[in-house]
């Protein structure tokens, strides 16, 4: 085995290993609201601070930390209206600005949300929940520049294997349609 493949087993091991918090936290979630749901229509006692839980934690933490792996597996929503008439050299261009200008946006987002968090973390913020508890609400803060910066790691990696030669022609074929698509029965 070469490094080069051991690197990529170990990438696509932690976004995975991510993107499976992200899910057992959706599933913690599923569970925590319906059990609140369950109390207050049986018991007349819901869980105090779900609403807030659910805002402050699960969501943020679901939604941001498998960016990565959406970006490493390039699962992104892509609309290639005009991409596949491009000739060869625009689609080119095309990507090499479109990943650049990826990588520039998670950076800057990566940089900026760690600020924040660290931020929230001196001040150890918080949240009330209801009239008698608080809830802490700085450490799922760490899970955007954790997701942006991983995203960020990500586009670079793509924008150089493309500029290398590596994998350029899956970003230029990819876009291309099926000639079956468009034939007409």
């Amino acid at each position: 085995m070469t490094n080069e493949n051991a690197a990529i087993r170990a990438v696509d091991r932690l976004f995975n290993g991510l993107a499976v918090i992200a899910g057992l936290l959706l599933i913690v979630m599923m569970l925590h609201v319906s059990t609140d749901v369950v109390m207050k229509l049986f018991f007349n006692t819901p869980i105090q601070g779900t609403l807030e839980i659910v805002s402050a934690y699960y969501m943020v933490i679901a939604v941001f930390l498998p960016l990565g792996l959406v970006e490493w597996t390039r699962g992104s929503i892509t609309v290639d209206i005009f991409f596949s008439l491009f000739p060869g050299w625009m689609k080119v261009v095309c990507v090499v600005f479109v990943l650049l200008f990826m990588a520039v946006v998670y950076g800057m987002l990566s940089y900026h949300t760690w600020g924040g968090a660290t931020t929230s973390l001196a001040r150890n913020d918080f949240l009330m929940g209801g009239a008698s508890f608080e809830i802490v609400t700085w450490p799922p803060r760490f899970a955007l520049p954790i997701g942006f910066g991983a995203a960020c790691l990500v586009t670079v990696w793509h924008l150089l294997a493309f500029l290398f030669g590596l994998d350029r022609e899956s970003w230029l074929n990819d876009h291309v349609p099926d000639a079956e698509e468009h034939t007409q029965e």
